[in-house]
């Protein structure tokens, strides 16, 4: 239909050899031996983000009517988010919340025991907090706070500098795949708590989006670096939000 030296047959060409090989990687996810390990150029980000906003929104095309007719509402929590100021809306969903998430979910994903061991130490600190909260220690919350997290702060920095030259441990690289796999699931599961209902089951079919982009900006992460999953995570935020921000600056009588 196309000639392949037409901007429309070489832009088409682009996306399928960018699709094919984020499929081959998913096919079998690797860290070495894959002969494109961490080479891939910024300006081919352009092209894999593309990709990841297509099958997003043929997604969005089969969810959106599944969405109206079971009428799928958002969280109160996310209802009060949209009700604040544009600025805080943009800050909040665009910059701070892509930077969080992808240094929990994918930051340490080059298996770089520099970046294991502060992940480490960040779940570590969640679960005895709350197990702090639950089990209802003695003393006063804030000493006991302090104590906690001094020495699981102490402990993280001790084992960075040990640990700062070593390679990817071969475990690792033996069990990638199915830590790359889990890492998407769970983001997306994650987020299932944005739409409001009393059996979250049922809701998993709706955060889809959520586990594609876990996949995609993982891939970006083993290909590209740390910074090419948190910026197409900022770019994605930005565009899905675009809509919402419109009509809270034309429109707000209408939320």
């Amino acid at each position: 239909m196309f000639e392949p030296n037409s901007t429309i047959g070489w832009s088409i060409s682009r996306l399928t050899m960018t699709a094919q090989e984020l499929l081959a990687f998913l096919r079998t996810p690797k860290l070495e031996g894959n002969g494109w390990n961490r080479t891939g150029k910024p300006t081919d980000l352009i092209w894999l983000f593309a990709v990841n906003c297509m099958i997003v929104a043929t997604i969005a095309v089969v969810l959106f009517p599944i969405m109206l007719a079971f009428d799928i509402s958002m969280s109160s929590s996310m209802s009060d988010l949209f009700k604040r100021p544009v600025w805080q809306l943009l800050l909040i969903v665009v910059v701070v919340g892509p930077i969080f998430e992808e240094l929990m979910f994918r930051s340490w994903l080059s298996g770089s025991p520099r970046l294991l061991i502060p992940f480490s130490g960040l779940v570590l600190w969640m679960a005895l907090t709350y197990s702090y909260e639950q089990l209802g220690w003695a003393g006063p919350a804030s000493m006991g706070t302090a104590i906690l997290l001094a020495l699981i702060a102490g402990a993280v920095l001790i084992g960075v500098i040990a640990l700062w030259k070593r390679p990817v441990p071969n475990w690792y690289v033996r069990i990638f795949p199915l830590i790359f796999w889990i890492q998407a699931l769970l983001f997306g599961s994650v987020h299932v708590f944005n739409y409001a209902g009393d059996n979250p089951a049922a809701l998993l079919p709706f955060v889809l989006p959520q586990i594609v982009g876990g996949l995609i900006w993982g891939y970006a992460r083993i290909r590209y670096g740390w910074w090419a999953n948190i910026a197409m995570h900022m770019a994605y935020n930005l565009i899905a939000t675009s809509g919402l921000v419109y009509i809270l600056l034309t429109r707000p009588d209408v939320l």
